[in-house]
C-alpha cells in the first residue's frame, strides 16, 4: 500500500546553493570523461592538456563543494523530503551527504596523487617527458574507486527524482530550480 505524500515544493533552496548544485553538475559531467581519456593517453601533449583541465576542474568543484558545505549549515533550506517510506527517507539523506564526503575525498586524493606523482612540475612546463611512467599510486586507486562511487550516487539521485516524481506525481526539481 502506497502512502499519500505531499511535499511542500514551493520550499526552495538558497540562490547560491542552486547555482553551486547545478555548476557543480555540469563540471562534474566534465570531469568524468576528461579523467577517463587521460588515463588512457600515452604521455604526450594532449595528455598534459587533460591534466591542466582535470586540475582545475576538480579544484573547482573542491572549492564550489566547501562553499555548498558552508551554505548547507548556514543558509536555510527546505525540509526534507517525504518518501512515505522511513527506508526511503534516510536513503535520500544518506545519499545527499555522501555527494558532499565523496566529493571532498575525490579532491583530496586527486591532490595526494598530484603530489606523490610529482605532476605539477610536468603540467606547468608543458613537458611530458616529467610526467611518470608508473602511476601505481594508492591514491590514485581510491580516485578511481570515488569515481565510481560518484557515479553511482548521480545515478541513485537522478532515479530517486525519478521514482519521487512517478510514484508521488511531486517534481521535486521545483525546490532546487533557480
Amino acid at each position: 500500500m502506497q502512502t499519500t505524500v505531499k511535499n511542500n515544493l514551493s520550499e526552495k533552496y538558497s540562490k547560491g546553493t542552486i547555482v553551486i548544485h547545478w555548476l557543480s553538475l555540469l563540471l562534474i559531467l566534465a570531469m568524468i570523461p576528461t579523467g577517463s581519456i587521460m588515463a588512457d593517453l600515452p604521455a604526450g601533449p594532449e595528455k598534459i592538456q587533460l591534466y591542466k583541465v582535470h586540475f582545475i576542474l576538480g579544484n573547482l568543484i573542491f572549492l564550489l563543494t566547501l562553499l555548498r558545505t558552508w551554505f548547507f549549515f548556514k543558509k536555510p533550506r527546505p525540509a526534507k523530503l517525504e518518501t512515505g517510506s522511513a527506508f526511503h527517507n534516510k536513503l535520500v539523506i544518506w545519499i545527499e551527504y555522501s555527494f558532499y564526503w565523496v566529493l571532498i575525498f575525490l579532491a583530496l586524493s586527486g591532490i595526494i596523487t598530484n603530489i606523490s606523482a610529482e605532476l605539477g612540475e610536468a603540467v606547468m612546463s608543458g613537458d611530458y617527458n616529467l610526467l611518470p611512467t608508473d602511476m601505481d599510486f594508492p591514491s590514485l586507486e581510491v580516485h578511481e574507486i570515488l569515481v565510481k562511487l560518484l557515479i553511482a550516487l548521480l545515478i541513485a539521485h537522478v532515479l530517486g527524482v525519478i521514482m519521487h516524481y512517478l510514484r508521488h506525481k511531486e517534481n521535486t526539481l521545483k525546490r532546487i530550480l533557480p
